[in-house]
């Protein structure tokens, strides 16, 4: 009976510990901050200029030493580790520069088009770079060959392959990289004109299925592809894919998506869609430079303006240019919220601080809020620097972990904003 007691006394007190710890504060109702959306009308000129630019070039601009980077940058001392966490040896990250045959470089000079979600890469392999796992902030999910993930039906041009031939350094609409070969056909001009001037949907929920009109499952996709319009019934838009085998190279397939995951591009900008578009981002988990299909804060921002044929660069230092900016740095914490309540407009202003970027939606209580995929927040404990993970996309004030007892308050969100982008909509 006293062994019970004690056990008792002893959850009594963890669980005492437990409710007295902070907690991160970042559940907020969506629905209702975008009520202030103001209608907007938009031209997607600017849009369609970038995103079929790798289809109107004759070369790549970057002279080759700037475009192999990476070869220089990955083949210094610093060390690196693999997928089974152990220190990747010199003689592996050789073997990968060594294919990158940038020798070749712009000789190839094809269009090309990717069949499926995939990730540009930094070196022409799948296989992870992280810097240490013991140090915070790095290891899994930092793979430092992670480019970006890549939409199906993206507009590519090839410089060249790999000495294997697994792979292709692209110029796509936001990057260069390396893409599997396996993931992409080549087009003639034909179907490349038939492809770029055909009306066009998009799609607007997470995932979404495609299947052939025997409802045979094609493959999934993600909020932000594009697909060219070729009909549609009471339930389905239909439209087309490439395929890549021996047998049926550039194939087109017909699929069918349904009404409810896809809409003609560009979808109105509006409360209704704007609130249908945070849905459907909201909760997924975070990718760093699109890791495991997942989004980071820039493919978030750059994905929730896409359906509205609005166009972002892919980073966040780039997404800083991209519309009228406000510089905050010098202001206090207090003036830098009254400035974003001031000039921001809800759904369309950016807020950057370096290495980071968020949607501003408005305010609860006179409060900023943001949606925003992140990662974490740096913690302190006993001395030593940690995270306390978030990693999915979240609403949440620019205090954000204010209420942590752990964090160091110099790190918070609202300390750290450098400025905003006030209306991404007017571009150059």
């Amino acid at each position: 009976m006293k062994s019970l007691i004690a056990i008792v006394c002893i959850l009594l007190i963890f669980s005492g510990c437990v409710t007295k710890q902070p907690i991160l504060l970042y559940n907020h109702d969506i629905g209702q901050l975008a009520q202030a959306v103001r209608p907007q009308h938009i031209t997607t000129e600017y849009f369609k200029t970038h995103f079929y630019k790798p289809w109107h070039v004759q070369a790549i601009a970057q002279p080759r030493q700037k475009a192999a980077w990476a070869n220089e940058h990955f083949n210094q001392k610093e060390k690196y580790y693999g997928e089974n966490l152990r220190p990747l040896s010199t003689k592996e990250i050789h073997t990968i520069i060594n294919t990158t045959h940038f020798d070749a470089y712009n000789q190839e000079g094809q269009s090309a088009i990717t069949i499926k979600n995939e990730q540009m890469r930094e070196l022409p392999t799948h296989k992870p770079f992280f810097t240490s796992p013991k140090k915070a902030g790095e290891g899994y999910p930092f793979d430092y060959l992670q480019n970006s993930r890549i939409h199906i039906n993206t507009p590519l041009f090839i410089s060249h392959y790999s000495t294997d031939g697994a792979w292709a350094f692209v110029k796509s609409p936001f990057s260069l990289g390396w893409i599997p070969t396996s993931s992409i056909v080549l087009l003639n001009a034909k179907q490349q004109k038939d492809f770029e001037h055909a009306p066009k949907i998009i799609i607007t929920k997470d995932n979404t299925p495609l299947y052939t009109k025997n409802q045979r499952y094609v493959r999934s996709v993600k909020l932000g592809a594009i697909f060219p319009y070729q009909g549609e019934d009471t339930l389905f838009y239909y439209s087309y894919v490439f395929i890549n085998t021996w047998q049926d190279y550039g194939k087109k397939i017909a699929v069918r998506i349904l009404k409810d995951d896809a809409n003609f591009f560009p979808i109105p900008f509006n409360h209704e869609t704007a609130l249908q578009i945070a849905q459907s981002l909201i909760g997924e988990k975070y990718g760093w430079g699109g890791y495991l299909g997942n989004r980071d804060c820039s493919a978030m921002t750059k994905d929730f303006f896409a359906p509205f044929g609005i166009w972002l660069p892919r980073n966040s230092a780039a997404q800083k240019h991209a519309g009228k900016y406000l510089s905050l740095e010098g202001l206090s914490p207090k003036e830098k919220e009254e400035r974003i309540i001031k000039e921001g407009i809800p759904f369309q202003s950016l807020i950057y601080l370096r290495g980071h970027i968020m949607l501003y939606v408005g305010t609860i209580n006179h409060v900023a809020m943001v949606l925003h995929n992140i990662w974490g927040l740096k913690t302190n404990i006993n001395g030593k620097e940690g995270r306390d993970i978030i990693g999915k996309t979240v609403i949440s004030s620019l205090y954000l972990g204010k209420n942590h007892d752990n964090i160091n308050q110099k790190t918070l969100l609202i300390e750290r904003v450098e400025g905003m982008v006030i209306h991404p909509f007017i571009q150059p």
